[in-house]
């Protein structure tokens, strides 16, 4: 007996049968039909007569997978949840992308703050030694 009620496997395995037409349909972040799509490449020797390699099947199968995301969703927006974006809530998102940011590539904070120090210096350099082209008016 299954944990997983009929009606939900048959769906499970129908999301991952490929079309007539030779599209992969898999459900809206199924994330199982997903993983199915991609373990029947191993045993359906007639998916590299339709796609050339493996690499191509799983390639269709994840944006099939991620199409269905995008357009069920709209990609990233949440029709759903909506986020009204204020100031304070755009502020909160560029401290935490930038901690994450810096916590993920420790390097990337010296290399901005270097960046920074050579766009000063170029600045100083660039209004104190200014030659113009053009001659004054009279």
């Amino acid at each position: 007996m299954s944990a997983v009620p009929e009606s939900e496997s048959e769906n499970a395995v129908s999301s991952v049968v490929p079309a007539k037409s030779g599209a992969i349909e898999i459900r809206e972040g199924d994330w199982k039909a997903y993983r199915q799509c991609i373990a029947r490449a191993r045993e359906d020797k007639s998916i590299l007569d339709r796609y050339g390699t493996i690499a191509e099947y799983k390639r269709a199968c994840a944006l099939a997978y991620l199409g269905k995301r995008a357009q069920l969703h709209g990609g990233v927006c949440s029709t759903r949840h909506p986020h009204i974006m204020t100031q304070q809530l755009i502020n909160d998102l560029e401290t935490t992308n930038r901690h994450v940011r810096y916590s993920r590539y420790p390097w990337l904070r010296a290399l901005m703050t270097l960046l920074g120090e050579i766009e000063q210096i170029q600045d100083q350099i660039s209004s104190t030694n200014v030659i113009t082209l053009v001659p004054a008016s009279k």
